[in-house]
């Protein structure tokens, strides 16, 4: 008969310590969703948001107090928020927003009720803004905007019915035009990615029906496919990021409640899911960036909330130089546990053993 070799003290020692070490470093390696340790200026919701480079812009929005004229600059690495000196032309609200390398474009939005087919463009390098001559065909609230190959796609949105149109702004040839391809449902408060080749368009809301679709647009062939997989369920006003593998979307509401949930969508396996962390508080309106190693989503509102908050995503787990141990007790707990009841019949095999040994 084969007898397997008895595990020595020194063994189940490392083992214990390898269990003890895992447990303890699960929140640390796992994915996360953290409070900034700063704030946005102000409460902030249906803000417009970008990346360049190393920090991310908060372009307009309102709170209750009313409509913002603002750009806020928010450095996650120096832990700043400043509001610059540069003023949109008119306060407004749920514009979109494109940056290009050079320039930041900013669509339409909500002034004070008046829905506007404005473009303006942003240079972050010398601080001017200025309201092009070309615009949009309609004026637009709520659409969604993505760059690609030297030109701006924008989504629905709505003036006063909602579009199903998507419209193509080119800066070089200074012209707007409207593709023959249309969204399945004409939608407004969508979010969107560009994962490289397609761009993926999520839920959204035509008066008080909301949808639960996924969107592929093809910029190459300009077509329009709707994906098998859904959103958990029908909403609008998400954020979503694109962190070069997967898209995560955050939030959102359905007319009689937000939520907190962050999903995961896969486009290439064409499937989401749910991931096991939440945001602090269910919010909507929120907008989000990525910056290239986690994601940002500013700000956001309820029925009766609103907030200045910035929330840190982190879908890989990696934790920063400066982020503070914090053991994760209950995993500990059961653990260690596990880990007793392990070497109870350890010590039970060995005894058994040597009274094999002696004839017992």
């Amino acid at each position: 008969m084969i007898r397997m070799p008895v595990p020595t003290t020194r063994s189940v020692a490392v083992l214990l310590l390898t269990i003890a070490l895992i447990a303890t470093t699960a929140n640390v390696l796992g994915q996360r969703v953290e409070l900034e340790s700063v704030h946005l200026s102000n409460p902030a919701y249906r803000t417009t948001s970008v990346w360049i480079d190393d920090y991310a812009l908060i372009i307009g929005g309102r709170s209750r107090a009313g409509q913002h004229d603002t750009i806020v600059r928010y450095d996650p690495h120096s832990h700043e928020v400043t509001v610059l000196p540069t003023k949109l032309p008119s306060p407004r609200e749920s514009s979109s927003s494109v940056w290009t390398g050079e320039y930041v474009y900013i669509f339409a939005g909500d002034s004070t009720g008046l829905k506007l087919p404005d473009i303006l463009r942003y240079d972050p390098a010398t601080g001017v803004i200025e309201k092009m001559l070309e615009e949009l065909p309609m004026g637009l609230v709520g659409s969604s905007a993505i760059w690609y190959d030297s030109k701006a796609y924008i989504f629905g949105g709505h003036d006063t019915s909602i579009t199903d149109m998507v419209f193509v702004y080119d800066p070089a040839a200074r012209n707007v035009s409207t593709l023959s391809a249309r969204l399945p449902t004409p939608r407004a408060g969508t979010s969107a990615i560009f994962d490289g080749n397609s761009i993926y368009i999520f839920g959204g809301r035509k008066q008080m029906d909301f949808f639960s679709d996924i969107i592929e647009f093809d910029p190459t062939t300009e077509s329009i496919t709707l994906m098998s997989s859904h959103l958990p369920s029908p909403r609008y006003a998400t954020s979503a990021v694109w962190d070069g593998g997967r898209a995560y979307i955050f939030g959102g509401a359905n007319g009689t409640q937000s939520f907190d949930d962050v999903v995961q969508f896969d486009p290439h396996n064409d499937t989401t899911r749910n991931l096991d962390v939440k945001l602090p508080s269910p919010r909507d309106r929120t907008t989000a960036i990525w910056s290239g190693s986690a994601g940002y989503v500013f700000g956001g509102q309820t029925n009766t909330e609103e907030f200045d908050d910035i929330l840190v995503f982190d879908p890989h787990g990696t934790a920063e130089a400066d982020d503070e141990f914090e053991p994760n007790l209950t995993l500990c707990l059961v653990t260690f546990g596990g880990a007793f009841v392990l070497t109870a019949l350890i010590l039970l095999t060995v005894t058994r053993r040597k009274k094999e040994r002696n004839g017992g």
